[in-house]
């Protein structure tokens, strides 16, 4: 599978998460995870999808009543994510 992830893939999966099957969310999500931190963003659009991506997922982890396991690794991610003004809120509603 092709792990190139790009601005339109991470604005793309950011909408798109809240309508996915939990278990297909979590994939996407750790897919999106590891291509970020495999190539670390500067661009600030796309470390905003990344960090709307994650605040978008743990609704559907709430929503779906998903194990707690699924949100872990989304709220060390965005702790893990750069001091940009630009996804304060986003590391703030994490």
């Amino acid at each position: 599978m092709n792990e190139y992830w790009d601005r339109t893939s991470y604005h793309f999966l950011s909408q798109a998460v809240i309508f996915l099957d939990i278990d297909n969310a979590k994939e996407l999500v750790d897919r999106a995870y590891s291509a970020y931190r495999k190539h670390p963003a500067i661009d600030t659009f796309i470390i905003q999808f990344v960090a709307l991506t994650a605040v978008n997922y743990l609704n559907c982890c709430y929503h779906q009543h998903a194990d707690k396991s699924y949100a872990l690794s989304t709220f060390k991610f965005l702790k893990d994510l750069p001091p940009e003004p630009a996804i304060g809120l986003n590391k703030l509603l994490g």
